[in-house]
C-alpha cells in the first residue's frame, strides 16, 4: 500500500512538473499565434471507424473566444463491452505549446504504473499506463501547438491507445498549426 502511494505520486508529479513547465515557458513566450482553428474543423480527426469499437453519441466539440484567452476542443467516445476510449483535442490560444515538444526522454516504471515518453509518427508523445487500474493514456504533441489525446480503461495495455493513433491523420491535423 504504501508503494502505490509513492509511485502514484511520483507519476503525477512528473506530468504536472512538465505541463507547470509548459505553462511557464508559454506565458514567457513572445506570442505569435495563428488562427485558432475552429472545433468543426477538428471533429473529423475524432470522428473515426475503430475496428471492435462503437462510438457513444456523437463527437462534441467548443470554441471559446473570451479576450485572449482562446481555445477549441473536440471529444469522442467509444465503447467495445467494458473497455472505453475517450480521444480529445485541445488547441490553445491558436499558439504552439512546447510543453511536450520539450519533454526529455523518460521512463518511470513501477509495480503499479508505467509513464515514458515516446513517438507517435515523428511526434513527440506521452504514455501512461495503470496496471492495476487497466487505465492508460497517450498524450501526443502535434506540430507544437495541438495536444491530442487518447485515454483509455478496461485495457490491457497501451497498444490500443496506439493503434487509435495510427488511424487518426496527424499529418493532416499539423497543416492546420499554420
Amino acid at each position: 500500500m504504501r508503494g502505490k502511494g509513492r509511485s502514484g505520486t511520483l507519476a503525477k508529479a512528473t506530468i504536472w512538473g512538465l505541463c507547470g513547465l509548459g505553462l511557464v515557458l508559454l506565458a514567457l513566450m513572445p506570442v505569435r499565434a495563428a488562427e485558432l482553428v475552429h472545433f468543426k474543423e477538428l471533429m473529423p480527426f475524432v470522428d473515426l471507424k475503430i475496428s471492435g469499437w462503437q462510438m457513444e453519441g456523437k463527437p462534441s466539440g467548443t470554441t471559446m473566444k473570451h479576450d485572449n484567452l482562446k481555445m477549441s476542443e473536440v471529444t469522442a467516445h467509444y465503447r467495445s463491452g467494458d473497455k472505453t476510449l475517450e480521444i480529445q483535442i485541445l488547441d490553445f490560444w491558436g499558439q504552439t505549446i512546447p510543453w511536450l515538444g520539450m519533454a526529455v526522454q523518460m521512463e518511470i516504471e513501477s509495480s503499479e504504473e508505467r509513464m515514458r515518453t515516446t513517438q507517435v509518427e515523428g511526434h513527440k508523445a506521452l504514455e501512461t499506463y495503470k496496471h492495476q487500474e487497466k487505465q492508460g493514456e497517450l498524450s501526443i504533441s502535434v506540430a507544437d501547438r495541438f495536444w491530442v489525446r487518447i485515454a483509455g480503461q478496461g485495457i490491457d495495455n497501451v497498444e490500443p491507445l496506439k493503434a487509435v493513433a495510427q488511424q487518426m491523420d496527424l499529418k493532416k491535423l499539423a497543416a492546420l498549426a499554420k
